[in-house]
């Protein structure tokens, strides 16, 4: 796999960071918990429409991503886009931070692995949807889990 400069900044910058979340749940649970930072390289974001709705997915070696859009607000007013996560350490993480090389980040807390569009603080998610769209590196971290993605493309159609 191949280890970018962006990668490198987020083994450095947030290693102590994760460390430390990792520790603290570690010792919350009885045990300490270790992981490396993963760095998955040469993906593509594959593009299919269930239900209506845009599904963007990325996999990778044990994590995976999955952004619905609901540009067209399909099945009313209110919106139906999703974001799920599943990392290495944890397959349903509760909470992740999708960092971008440029410095901005979007926060979430998921349930079962996934935040929704209509709960979500809507900065967040344009944030979120502005990282895919014009990144090809980014990263998403959580307490046990820090996943560099280097993708071919960025996440290209609509998604408000």
């Amino acid at each position: 796999m191949r280890c970018s400069s962006f990668g490198a900044f987020i083994v450095s910058a947030l290693m102590p960071l994760i460390a430390q979340a990792q520790q603290e749940i570690g010792t919350q649970k009885g045990t300490a918990s270790d992981s490396a930072p993963l760095v998955i390289s040469d993906v593509t974001w594959s593009h299919s429409v269930q239900r209506g709705l845009p599904v963007h997915d990325l996999e990778g070696p044990g994590a995976s991503l999955q952004l619905v859009c609901d540009p067209d607000r399909v099945f009313g007013p209110r919106p139906n886009g999703s974001f799920a996560v599943t990392l290495p350490q944890e397959r349903a993480p509760t909470r992740i931070v999708v960092l971008a090389q440029t410095g901005e980040q979007a926060a979430f807390e998921l349930e079962d692995g996934r935040a929704l569009q209509a709960k979500v603080d809507p900065d967040a998610w344009a944030t979120l949807v502005a990282i895919l769209g014009s990144s090809t590196e980014f990263a998403v971290v959580s307490a046990h889990d820090a996943v560099t993605w280097n993708v071919s493309e960025v996440l290209t159609g609509p998604c408000e």
